[in-house]
């Protein structure tokens, strides 16, 4: 697990974990200056201890940590805020209303993180609970410096962070990866999901003043200009809109998700950079791919059902 500065103040850390394809795949980021220190999206339990030796080679410590920023509770992102407060117990966990009694109780959101996940559910471990003392909701925090702003697309309990000139995205605007000077993206649309929704969800962001703004994806990595990468993550939407719906009216299901890939390569020139990844990547992207079609599927289906 890699410690990289970023920016003045700024760290980004590889949660790596112990599977093939999982490398450069989960990360956290950290602020620390003098006067504010917090981090967005810890990771899974599996990956805390790493994460705290980490914290602690740029000099965090339980004193100077003052916030544990969650975008979203989703197992990769939040399953281990309990156990990392246990190593920083004067931090305070900023989470979604809609998210946080899933987190003082973790039962639910772990027997559903392990249908929908499986065994990569047990990789990431099981989730300790938020102390409820611990865990609140602020639409300005930190001296009122960070912005918490809903983007409830990817999930109904997802906010993201625009503090100075860093947005935290989370996963409201896709999964982005660098490879070979270029970049991958796909959305992150799984059931149960709503393009609309997505959509304002994109338009809110794009609405702020985001000049000179970086975007800093959960999965994976910074880019300089935050409104592009936002209007590319809105074509994106758009497009697998189209081709799903397309695919839908002219194919038979047995062959479904074959053709709207195919279609989606020709007609999504970010996406098709999937090809320059090594195999194991290609093998652990096919699984999410396969989940974000499903999602916008199930969101085009239940719309023409109910016209």
């Amino acid at each position: 697990m890699a410690v990289k500065k970023v920016d003045d103040s700024l760290y980004h850390i590889d949660l790596e974990q112990p599977r093939a394809g999982f490398s450069n795949f989960i990360s956290t980021w950290v602020y620390k200056d003098k006067d504010l220190c917090f981090i967005v999206d810890p990771g899974p339990a599996s990956t805390i201890y790493f994460l705290k030796e980490k914290l602690a080679s740029i000099g965090i410590t339980k004193k100077n940590l003052n916030y544990i920023l969650l975008t979203h509770i989703h197992i990769d992102h939040a399953g281990g805020t309990g156990k990392l407060l246990s190593f920083f117990p004067r931090a305070h966990v900023i989470c979604h209303p809609r998210g946080m009694k899933h987190l003082i109780n973790p039962e639910n959101l772990w027997n559903a993180s392990k249908k929908v996940l499986g065994e990569v559910a047990d990789m990431y471990g099981e989730i300790i609970p938020v102390p409820e003392n611990k865990i609140t909701f602020q639409e300005n925090i930190g001296r009122q410096e960070i912005k918490a702003i809903e983007t409830i697309g990817h999930a109904s309990h997802h906010l993201s962070y625009l503090f100075q000139r860093y947005l935290f995205i989370g996963d409201a605007a896709g999964v982005h990866f660098p490879i070979q000077n270029k970049f991958y993206i796909r959305p992150a649309t799984p059931p149960i999901f709503n393009y609309d929704i997505a959509i304002a969800s994109l338009d809110k962001l794009l609405s702020l003043n985001l000049a000179d703004v970086k975007i800093c994806y959960a999965h994976y990595g910074i880019r300089d200009n935050a409104e592009q990468m936002l209007k590319i993550a809105k074509e994106q939407l758009t497009i697998w809109k189209q081709v799903i719906e397309n695919t839908l009216i002219k194919r038979e299901q047995l062959d479904f998700e074959d053709h709207v890939i195919k279609e989606l390569m020709k007609k999504d020139k970010n996406f098709a950079n999937v090809i320059l990844f090594d195999e194991e990547i290609k093998k652990r992207e096919k699984k999410f791919i396969s989940n974000s079609i499903k999602g916008m599927k199930e969101y085009i289906q239940k719309s023409i059902k109910e016209e």
